[in-house]
């Protein structure tokens, strides 16, 4: 193992590769998915003052895997929060439910729809909106979600080159 391998070896980045980043495929179906929740449009009203606590889950094979935070009477809510899943298949979609917060009760279901991961483009960041809807009142405009997500397979061209970019640098610094 290079110097740089034992130092990354415990933060998960990887220097070594014994295919060219060109002929990379996924290694059993393994992929990366960045979500950006950018914001809320025209959410449900909730609460009495007519507005809502909106707060989104994401689920996904029926697991929570990533909440935001609340956003406090509004209903068109800015998160501007993100984060990473790592996948083992596409098939399963991506659940987005949003909740109004109520202290010391029930939260009130706000919405919620399905991102088909199938469907999109890999290895590039795509802007998706979500339209909310309730099963039990489907013609009922709910409002949506705006979103940027990114699909890249865990070991794909763009992967390895950051990670030998970092590789790198840390290799240099280390030397200095």
């Amino acid at each position: 193992m290079s110097t740089c391998g034992r130092l990354l070896s415990g933060m998960g980045a990887s220097c070594s590769s014994t295919v060219p980043p060109e002929r990379a495929a996924p290694s059993s179906g393994m992929y990366k998915l960045e979500i950006e929740l950018k914001r809320g449009h025209n959410l449900a009203v909730r609460d009495r003052g007519g507005t809502s606590d909106p707060y989104v889950k994401f689920k996904l094979g029926g697991k929570e895997v990533f909440r935001s935070k609340t956003i406090h009477k509004n209903l068109n809510p800015v998160w501007d929060e993100k984060t990473t899943l790592t996948l083992d298949s596409l098939s399963e979609p991506l659940y987005a439910k949003v909740f109004d917060y109520d202290f010391g009760l029930q939260d009130d279901f706000m919405g919620s729809a399905f991102l088909y991961l199938e469907s999109l483009e890999q290895q590039r960041t795509i802007p998706v909106t979500l339209v909310l809807k309730d099963p039990q009142s489907p013609d009922e405009d709910l409002g949506s979600l705006e979103l940027a997500v990114t699909l890249t397979p865990k070991d794909s061209p763009i992967e390895e080159r950051r990670d030998s970019t970092v590789c790198d640098h840390i290799f240099t610094v280390c030397h200095i």
